[in-house]
C-alpha cells in the first residue's frame, strides 16, 4: 500500500497510467475506490493518474486539526511535491471540486487546467445542501463496501429515487 508523509499524516495513494499528471480529488467521505473503473481506465491511456485518499478518508490517516478546504488543498499540494509533480492538471469531484479551487488559489504554478465535477464554491451566499443530504454526507461509510456505499450514499445524491428505481433497479 504505497503511503507517504505529508506535513502531519500519512496520505494513501494510486498511480495508474503514463503521461502528463492528472490529480483526481475526492469528495467528502469518499476514497479512490470510488472513482468509476470505466473512467480510470480511460484516462490512463493517456494521462499519469494520481489517485489518493483525503486526510481522514479511506487509508489516509486523520490528525485532530480542524479539517478545512485550505488544509485538504495544502495536503493536495504536499502529496505533489511528495511525488514530484510540479504541475498537473487537477479534477475534482464534489468536495474535492472545492479543494481543487481553493488549490488553484492558493497554489497557481501547480495547475495546469481545472476540472471541476458536481461541486460548488461554498460561502455564505452558496444554496446549503437538504438535511437529508446533509446526513447521507457525513455518515461513517468506512465499515461500508464500494459497492454498499454506491447503493446507500453515491447513487441516491446523484440520481433522483424514480430514476433509481425505475432504470438501476432490475
Amino acid at each position: 500500500m504505497p503511503k507517504v508523509k505529508v506535513d502531519d499524516i500519512q496520505i494513501y495513494y494510486e498511480v495508474k497510467g503514463e503521461g502528463f499528471p492528472l490529480v483526481m480529488i475526492t469528495g467528502l467521505g469518499g476514497n479512490l475506490e470510488g472513482w468509476d473503473p470505466r473512467l480510470v481506465e480511460g484516462l490512463s491511456k493517456d494521462f499519469k493518474l494520481v489517485m489518493f485518499d483525503n486526510r481522514g478518508a479511506g487509508r489516509t490517516g486523520i490528525s485532530n486539526r480542524e479539517y478545512t478546504i485550505r488544509l485538504f488543498a495544502d495536503d493536495t499540494a504536499g502529496l505533489m511535491n511528495t511525488l514530484g509533480i510540479s504541475k498537473a492538471h487537477i479534477l475534482g469531484i464534489s468536495m474535492g471540486g472545492m479543494i481543487a479551487q481553493e488549490l488553484v488559489l492558493n497554489y497557481p504554478e501547480k495547475v495546469s487546467k481545472l476540472v471541476l465535477c458536481s461541486t460548488y464554491s461554498g460561502g455564505s451566499k452558496a444554496v446549503q445542501p437538504s438535511q437529508k443530504v446533509s446526513e447521507m454526507l457525513t455518515v461513517d461509510a468506512s465499515t461500508m463496501s464500494p459497492e454498499e456505499w454506491r447503493r446507500k450514499i453515491y447513487l441516491p445524491l446523484v440520481y433522483p429515487d424514480d430514476f433509481i428505481e425505475k432504470t438501476l433497479i432490475s
